[in-house]
């Protein structure tokens, strides 16, 4: 009877081990799978670097354009481009203190000023909050000049080619909204065409589905 009870434990502890290694093989399986599937999204949402080098030339001719977009949206940019923003902030340079009309937390101050990567050059009036409404609630326009605009493109590029997800997926459709502005450049128009031009980044749903 003894000889009868060791060899069903042996059986048992046999067929667990099995059951054991068949979990892990799953495990790895599944890692592996959502490893490609994540290399995958990351290669979707990545731009080729000749085309890349194409649209930094292209945006290098921009004098100035005034970006319509949500404070989240160029907070978000603004943070990877030039290290420092926060939606509050009107302008990216620290005011001047003997400025009255200046009120507080429209600027960065002296620490968080020093920690840009890259000056934005950002002045007042440069970044106009636009009035509170039903279809403009926390929209704001940036005026940005070229400089600001390959900045911007090359910070979205390389996060498109980051492995989180969501930051990847973020740069490489924010990356392609910029080009689709590029997209409507004309090299060979007549200089100071694109000051004042206006580009609004918002995919809005169909008029279909939106309620009565």
């Amino acid at each position: 009877m003894f000889k009868t009870w060791r060899e069903e434990y042996r059986a048992n502890q046999a067929a667990k081990r099995r059951i054991e290694q068949e979990e892990w093989e799953q495990e790895k399986r599944w890692r592996e799978e959502d490893r490609a599937a994540c290399l995958k999204a990351v290669a979707e949402n990545a731009v080729d670097l000749a085309e890349h080098n194409q649209n930094l030339k292209a945006a290098t001719g921009v004098s100035y354009l005034t970006l319509v977009c949500h404070e989240d949206t160029w907070t978000f940019m603004a943070i990877r481009a030039f290290g420092q923003w926060k939606p509050e902030w009107t302008q990216s340079t620290r005011p001047d203190l003997l400025d009255a009309e200046q009120g507080p937390g429209h600027a960065p101050g002296y620490v968080e000023a020093v920690q840009f990567t890259v000056d934005p050059n950002l002045r007042k009036g440069r970044i106009k909050k636009l009035p509170t409404g039903t279809d403009k609630a926390g929209m704001q326009q940036i005026t940005l000049s070229g400089h600001n605009l390959t900045q911007l493109l090359a910070s979205l590029y390389q996060g498109a080619k980051e492995r989180d997800i969501a930051d990847s997926a973020r740069c490489g459709r924010l990356y392609g909204k910029l080009v689709e502005f590029l997209d409507l450049l004309d090299p060979d128009a007549e200089a100071g065409q694109t000051t004042g031009n206006t580009f609004r980044i918002d995919d809005s749903v169909d008029a279909s589905h939106l309620r009565q």
